[in-house]
């Protein structure tokens, strides 16, 4: 699908949802694969419940994602899940840190974080549109 068939479907913020929702599909996908004893901070979520118990937020948010770039329906509660996934995350990781379970952890702590913030600066800014209906501008094809 072309970028201009995409972003006459479903919108700048559409196409966001969509970037989200493979994101998280894709994260979920790793949490079900991945041997727990692979990474300190999974070995540290394997404690409290199994890796596929941890997935299935982000397949929640991955649906709800993609729900709110297609549905007729206001997109709002579809960006608050894709900030809290991330923001959960962060916190996660932070408080694996914290405890001393999970070397580094504030570092990707921050990296969710800092992408839970970019979610959020998306989900305020404005459906760009003109009088015919398409953005008034896009970035030149190559």
């Amino acid at each position: 699908m072309t970028r201009e068939l995409l972003h006459g479907r479903v919108g700048r913020r559409g196409t966001a949802l969509l970037v989200f929702a493979v994101l998280d599909a894709v994260y979920a996908a790793r949490l079900v694969t991945v041997d727990p004893g692979s990474q300190g901070f999974y070995a540290w979520l394997h404690e409290c419940g199994p890796l596929w118990l941890w997935a299935l937020p982000w397949v929640l948010v991955a649906v709800m994602c993609a729900h709110g770039a297609v549905g007729s329906a206001c997109d709002k509660v579809a960006f608050a899940a894709a900030i809290g996934i991330k923001v959960l995350w962060a916190s996660l990781y932070l408080s694996g840190w914290l405890l001393g379970d999970v070397p580094e952890g504030w570092v990707s702590a921050s990296v969710w974080g800092a992408f839970a913030c970019c979610v959020w600066l998306i989900a305020g800014w404005p459906e760009p549109i003109n009088g015919r209906g398409h953005p008034p501008w896009t970035p030149p094809s190559e």
